[in-house]
C-alpha cells in the first residue's frame, strides 16, 4: 500500500486507476490532540464551541483525538477532567488515544472517565487499564477505517499510572496493531498516538501505516515522507486537523491518496456545545471566589517587592514548585508573579487571587543542571535588579548572596543549596516554569538543559500552588534570608 500527500495543505491527489473495475471512495478524518481548556484563548483560538460548529460543518467525518484531556487546568482541578469528557462527547468524538496526563490524578479517576466516554479510548501498549482498547475498525464514506493507539512510555514517570499499569515500546505494538488491522479487512490504517515527533516519524516508517495523527508535542506538525502522513494539531485545539483520504480499490492491494489541511478554530460556537461550555465557565467563575487558605501573615505581591528582593509570596510559589516536582531546588522568575498588591494577615487567597498572580498558564519543568549552569543562571537573575527587571531570582532550595553594586555577570558572592555550598561540578535538579525553561527573560541557560519534567508532562504551575494552599489550610509565608543583598 503506498500513500501519496501533497506537501501543500488541503492539495488532494488522485491516484491512477490500478484495474479497469476501480472503485473509489472518500473518507474525511478530523483531529486535534491535547486540549486542556475550552474557551477561546486571548488570541481568539481553540474552544469547544467553536471546534464543536467546525466539525458540524464537515460531517461525515472520523473525530479522533491525539491525547492528553483529562488534566491540567483550574477546572480539571476541580472536575477532575469530567467536564472535557462531557465535552468531547458533545462534539462527537469517534476515538482517542491514551495521553500522559490521563492519569495526573490516578488510575481510579482516569477509570472515572472511561465509563463517562462515549467514545473509545485506545492504547495498544498498554496493560493493567480496563475498558482501554488496542484497535478498532470504524467505516466512513463507505472505507473501512483501522485505528489503533500508543502512548509515550514515559507516561510511567510523567504521570501517577498506579503500580498496577504498565507500558510497553511503542514501536513494536504499533507493527503488531498495523498487521492486525490487515488482516481484519481495514482499507486505511491510522495511528493515533501520544509520542515524542521522534518516535512519531518512526511509526510512520512502519509497513501497513497510512496516516499517524499525533500528539505531546503542542505544535502544529505535517510531514510527508513519500509513504505515510502524519500530523499533529498543537494543543487547546487553536487548529483542527483535516484529512481527506481517496480510497481506489481494484488492483491487489487499495491505494490511498491523501489532502490535509490546518483549519484555525474561531468564529461562532455550536450553540448546544457553546452553552455546555458557558456552564462549565458559570461553574468555574464560582469555584474562583472560594477560599483555598488562610493567611497567618501580611503577603506582598507589589512589582518593586518580586523584581527586588527575597518576597514571600515568591518562597511560598518556588516552594510549592519544589514539593511538588521533588527538585533539589526551584527557581521562578519574579516577573511571573503578577497581582502588584498586598493581603493582610487574616484575610484569605481564592483560586481566583492565584490566577492573578499566575496569570500566564506556564507549567512546572524540572530540568537538570550542573553547579556551573546553576550559578550562571542565579547571576544572570541578579543582573538587571536595579532596572527592576522581571528576571529576578524567586527561589526555594538554595540561598544566596550577591553584590548589587558589583558589575553584572560577576555579582554572586555565595550560593548554598542544602546546607552545602553550591558545587560547580554536581547536577543538581531544578523545577522552573516552562516560561524561563526556554530560555524566557534571558535564561538562556535553561533552553538546552536536559528534562526530567518536559512541558508536556508537567502540572499547571497555578494548580501546584493552589493544591499546596488547599492542603496546608492555614499558610503564613515569610522571607528567611534565602536571598541577602549584600552592599
Amino acid at each position: 500500500m503506498r500513500l501519496l500527500v501533497s506537501l501543500t495543505a488541503a492539495a488532494v491527489l488522485l491516484a491512477a486507476p490500478t484495474a479497469a473495475d476501480a472503485e473509489t471512495r472518500q473518507a474525511r478524518l478530523l483531529h486535534v490532540n491535547d486540549v486542556y481548556e475550552i474557551a477561546p484563548d486571548r488570541d481568539g483560538l481553540g474552544g469547544f464551541g467553536p471546534l464543536g460548529r467546525l466539525i458540524a460543518e464537515r460531517e461525515p467525518a472520523l473525530v479522533t483525538f491525539g491525547g492528553d484531556l483529562i488534566s491540567p487546568s483550574v477546572l480539571s482541578s476541580l472536575t477532575r477532567g469530567a467536564h472535557m469528557v462531557s465535552l468531547m462527547n458533545a462534539i462527537g468524538t469517534d476515538a482517542a488515544v491514551v495521553g500522559n496526563h490521563e492519569f495526573d490524578f490516578g488510575p481510579e479517576v482516569f477509570a472515572d472517565r472511561l465509563g463517562e466516554s462515549a467514545f473509545p479510548w485506545l492504547a495498544a501498549n498498554t496493560t493493567g487499564i480496563a475498558g482501554v482498547k488496542a484497535r478498532e475498525i470504524r467505516e466512513v464514506g463507505g472505507v473501512k477505517v483501522g485505528l489503533f493507539g500508543v502512548v509515550t512510555a514515559e507516561t510511567a514517570t510523567l504521570s501517577s499510572p498506579g503500580a498496577g499499569i504498565a507500558f510497553s515500546d511503542p514501536l513494536a505494538a504499533a507493527k503488531e496493531q498495523a498487521a492486525a488491522l490487515r488482516a481484519e479487512g481495514a482499507e486505511v490504517v491510522v495511528a493515533l498516538t501520544h509520542l515524542t515527533l521522534e518516535e512519531d516519524l518512526a511509526v510512520g516508517r512502519l509497513d501497513g501505516i497510512d496516516v499517524v495523527l499525533g500528539g505531546h508535542d503542542h505544535e502544529p506538525w505535517a510531514h510527508h515522507d513519500g509513504d505515510t502522513l502524519i500530523l499533529k494539531a498543537g494543543y487547546n485545539a487553536r487548529f483542527l486537523a483535516v484529512v481527506d483520504l481517496t480510497v481506489e480499490t481494484g488492483g491487489k492491494q487499495p491505494v490511498v491518496t491523501a489532502g490535509w489541511s490546518m483549519v484555525p478554530v474561531g468564529g461562532p460556537a455550536d450553540p448546544a456545545v457553546g452553552a455546555k461550555v458557558a456552564a462549565f465557565q458559570q461553574e468555574l467563575d464560582g469555584a474562583l471566589a472560594a477560599p483555598l487558605a488562610t493567611l497567618g501573615a501580611d503577603l506582598d505581591s507589589r512589582r518593586s517587592t518580586v523584581r527586588g528582593r527575597e518576597a514571600a509570596i515568591g518562597n511560598l510559589i518556588a516552594d510549592a514548585m519544589r514539593a511538588a516536582t521533588g527538585a533539589d531546588v526551584a527557581l521562578t522568575n519574579g516577573g511571573g508573579i503578577r497581582g502588584d498588591r498586598t493581603y493582610a494577615s487574616g484575610g484569605t487567597l481564592t483560586r481566583g487571587d492565584v490566577l492573578a498572580e499566575l496569570p500566564f498558564g506556564n507549567v512546572v519543568e524540572v530540568v537538570r543542571l550542573t553547579g556551573a549552569q546553576l550559578h550562571a543562571a542565579l547571576e544572570h537573575g541578579v543582573s538587571a535588579v536595579e532596572q527592576g527587571a522581571g528576571r529576578f531570582p524567586q527561589v526555594s532550595g538554595l540561598r544566596l548572596t550577591y553584590d548589587p553594586a558589583a558589575p553584572a555577570g560577576e555579582r554572586l558572592r555565595e550560593v548554598t543549596v542544602g546546607q552545602a555550598p553550591l558545587d560547580p561540578a554536581a547536577t543538581y535538579t531544578v523545577a522552573v516554569n516552562d516560561y524561563i525553561g526556554r530560555g524566557g527573560d534571558g535564561y538562556a541557560v535553561l533552553a538546552d538543559a536536559p528534562r526530567t519534567v518536559t512541558a508536556e508532562g508537567a502540572r499547571l504551575l497555578s494548580t501546584v500552588v493552589m493544591d499546596a494552599l488547599a492542603a496546608a489550610g492555614t499558610v503564613a509565608p515569610a522571607t528567611d534570608g534565602r536571598i541577602t543583598a549584600a552592599r
